[in-house]
């Protein structure tokens, strides 16, 4: 039996899957700091640049004010910042010099452990901001595997790029990120072997959704399989497309014969904290989810739902949702089957409101969408983004919206 540790996602991925990033203020992090030091977890995933903005924008809030507060209440649990490629709240690509000033000011103001997930599993670039966040003195660097499914990632594409990735000694972990909560217990079977065979000591960290009922069955077998660390929410913000709720994956874990240090009264403690804040703003609260098929082609990730239910709200567009995600499976295969995470959710949702709610299909297309559209079977990239294709045929090619546009209608007659 395997002695696991825990991380708790709750005020950054919780908070954002089923409260829109919106649920967290300075003021209830503070309150629930002293419980979750309680608890003896790993880490706490605490904020990425996209959370700071929202402190700012709607909390009228200073987030490097909060991440000071926050470090100096849990001292003994480090806080984790997540980034995703060279970018910085903004779309636009960061320069090297932005983000090693960037990863400096964060470790300065009090994160510890820096996540970096790249959306196209770019092992390089990882690297080069592991090397930058240690050099600004970042104290642990875990690195993603972000997961997903298409023709393109299979066991081996994981293999290679975890090899790259433990390879870099200013790497401390890896970790499997499933943010649309795709990976099925089978799959897992061979990929975590896969890659605990490329890693060596090197820790594994799993997390995963419950967007569609697999996450906390996964949680269960994965850590047969080597995986040391799972990332968990607690009370309302878990379950639902959240992740998987913390007290009872613990209970569990401790049934199959696992230990799990941490201490389960504080835990109890947090998980009613959070489900207290649910009740009492009318927030929602997570539910188990039934299986559906039909989200293995969209692959919305959880974090992003959240965010797309508020934004159709706001433009009264929310009886457009299903016909939106429907779009979405077809514009993500249009354009290469990229992993549907940040930046290309955001990039694939908003072409698939426009192409529903415009006057045909690719009318207007963003020039972030440009940025890695496939054009007659090659990725197309025109301008900087945040990271290499993923599909080892490596043609450029210029495109406009009317070779989007053309690109589609031949391909739907061709069918």
């Amino acid at each position: 039996m395997a002695e696991i540790a825990l991380i708790d996602t709750t005020l950054r991925d919780g908070n954002q899957s089923l409260w829109g990033a919106l649920g967290i203020d300075t003021a209830k992090t503070l309150t629930v700091a002293p419980l979750l030091e309680r608890v003896g977890l790993k880490a706490i995933d605490f904020t990425t640049s996209t959370h700071m903005g929202v402190a700012v924008r709607y909390k009228r809030e200073d987030p490097w004010e909060r991440i000071r507060l926050m470090a100096a209440a849990t001292p003994n649990t480090p806080l984790q910042f997540m980034s995703t490629g060279f970018r910085f709240i903004s779309w636009e690509t960061a320069s090297p010099e932005f983000m090693a000033l960037a990863f400096e000011v964060l470790a300065r103001n009090g994160i510890r452990r820096f996540c970096l997930a790249d959306p196209m599993n770019d092992a390089q670039s990882n690297i080069a901001c592991a090397r930058m966040v240690k050099r600004a003195g970042g104290e642990f660097v875990i690195a993603a595997l972000v997961f997903t499914l298409s023709p393109i990632h299979d066991d081996r594409h994981y293999a290679q790029a975890a090899r790259a990735l433990a390879a870099c000694p200013e790497i401390d972990a890896i970790y499997i990120k499933d943010p649309g909560g795709l990976l099925a217990p089978r799959r897992a079977a061979s990929l975590i072997p896969a890659i605990k065979a490329e890693i060596g000591a090197k820790p594994l960290e799993l997390h995963s959704h419950c967007t569609i009922g697999l996450g906390e069955l996964l949680y269960m077998d994965a850590v047969d399989y080597g995986v040391s660390a799972l990332q968990c929410a607690s009370g309302a913000a878990a379950d639902g497309i959240s992740n998987p709720p913390s007290l009872r994956v613990v209970e569990n874990l401790r049934a199959l014969g696992h230990t799990v240090p941490i201490d389960i009264e504080a835990l109890r403690e947090v998980n009613q904290f959070f489900t207290r804040i649910a009740q009492a703003e009318g927030l929602e609260v997570g539910a188990p989810q039934p299986f559906d098929a039909a989200y293995l082609r969209h692959q919305l990730p959880g974090g992003m739902i959240g965010t797309m239910r508020r934004h159709l709200a706001e433009h009264r567009l929310a009886h457009l949702e299903g016909a939106v995600i429907e779009e979405m499976a077809r514009v993500r295969e249009e354009l290469g089957w990229p992993i549907v995470m940040t930046p290309f959710s955001q990039i694939i949702l908003t072409q698939a409101v426009l192409n529903v709610t415009g006057r045909e299909r690719y009318a207007v297309v963003p020039d972030e969408w440009q940025s890695c559209a496939r054009v007659s079977g090659a990725i197309c990239r025109t301008r900087s983004s945040c990271c290499a294709p993923p599909c080892p045929r490596r043609k450029w090619t210029r495109c406009t919206p009317r070779d989007l546009r053309r690109t589609t209608m031949t391909r739907n007659r061709n069918r």
